[in-house]
């Protein structure tokens, strides 16, 4: 126990100095964040090693992150945005896919290491771009819109193509009928939920706030939240999109503030822990090019990296629609995060790669998730300069 107390004092002290530090030189607090995870963890000082409890507690913070953004989404305006969302999202998986497939057949990959890689290359992890969005009070954008709901397909059609990689990797059969199983639950879990949620909670909840407990309201919200996330994990899909489903669903009932304000401060706790956390994962001792070794894993990685970045960038430009600033939609799904780090590592445990070809991957799911904060608040910070002239 002191050993856990004494890595989450350190982590919610140095996000909150590298965040003040990243926020004076007018850059994005998760880059500090990013950066204390580096600076005290395995990699720099070591105050700070992954556990199960920590993963859990990173992991609860993108499950707040993405209900706390539910809750201040207009479902309304949200489905509005659902038709060019999934072009992104189908490009955003097309293009990443076959670009990560050749590169790899380029650098002496089999072709069943080369499928699973360009796999890797289509997840996006949005939590690191919805979170620029609200640090810079743009979530009511439509892009903002429309990377959110492009965020949700991508994760159903990542879902899918995950599956089917691994049965092959795995020498199992792959089907027309499993490819639409797989989806299909999905898509019928997100449907009935939003459905059913709609009809019920706002009755439950006029219910819920004639009880006499403190903070009832908010509890209920949160409970909610957790059993939705629990239902996503049921089906195989990622725990945020439940937490986002349900944040989507109270933001439609008149105690939505209520649950907003009771959110805040536990937000202010376990989100900083998930960029921590993930900041703790990147050996910057991979990033040396005087060491001979490295020198490979170095281009593979510079190679990848353009393919990650560009294989989203040109998702944005799906959306024909006029007034809409498509590189910073592209943008906004260009980071792989904690999804694009759990794909490679169940390529690593099921001996699909090496550890060096595993070590690009990582290295390019962290060069996509530093590079895109910056990136995103130049690119917001002038679309507001130029609307406001």
């Amino acid at each position: 126990m002191f050993d856990f107390l004494i890595s989450l004092a350190s982590i919610l002290f140095f996000a909150k100095v590298f965040g003040e530090i990243a926020l004076r030189l007018g850059q994005s607090a998760i880059i500090g964040e990013l950066l204390a995870g580096i600076f005290i963890g395995p990699g720099v000082l070591g105050i700070v090693h992954e556990t199960s409890v920590l993963s859990n507690m990173s992991e609860l913070g993108v499950i707040i992150l993405l209900f706390e953004v539910g809750l201040s989404t207009n479902i309304k305006e949200f489905l509005k945005a659902s038709g060019w969302a999934m072009a992104v999202a189908f490009i955003g998986v097309i293009v990443p896919y076959f670009l990560g497939y050749f590169v790899f057949l380029r650098f002496g990959l089999t072709n069943i290491q080369a499928i699973f890689a360009g796999a890797v290359l289509t997840a996006t992890s949005v939590g690191i771009t919805i979170r620029v969005f609200m640090d810079l009070k743009h979530l009511e954008a439509e892009e903002a819109k429309i990377v959110l709901g492009a965020a949700v397909i991508d994760d159903v059609i990542g879902l899918t193509m995950l599956a089917v990689v691994l049965r092959l990797v795995t020498g199992g059969a792959v089907s027309f009928g499993t490819v639409v199983r797989i989806s299909g639950t999905a898509i019928l879990f997100l449907s009935l939920s939003t459905a059913v949620g709609l009809l019920i909670v706002p009755t439950v909840f006029n219910f819920v706030s004639k009880m006499k407990q403190a903070h009832i309201v908010f509890v209920m919200g949160v409970v909610l939240c957790f059993v939705l996330s629990a239902f996503s994990i049921k089906i195989e899909l990622a725990p945020m999109v439940g937490s986002f489903v349900a944040g989507l669903i109270l933001s439609t009932i008149k105690q939505s503030e209520e649950i907003k304000r009771g959110i805040k401060p536990i937000y202010a706790i376990f989100v900083p822990v998930f960029f921590v956390v993930m900041g703790t994962k990147v050996d910057i001792s991979t990033f040396n090019p005087f060491v001979a070794a490295n020198r490979e894993i170095l281009i593979l990685t510079g190679v990848l990296f353009v393919v990650a970045f560009v294989g989203k960038a040109v998702a944005g430009f799906a959306v024909l629609k006029k007034g809409i600033n498509k590189f910073l939609i592209g943008v906004s799904m260009v980071p792989r995060g904690e999804v694009g780090l759990i794909f490679s590592e169940i390529g690593l445990k099921n001996n699909v790669f090496g550890t060096r070809d595993y070590s690009a991957l990582v290295a390019v799911m962290m060069l996509t998730t530093f590079i895109t904060p910056i990136i995103l608040k130049h690119l917001i910070s002038k679309q507001k300069k130029s609307s406001s002239i």
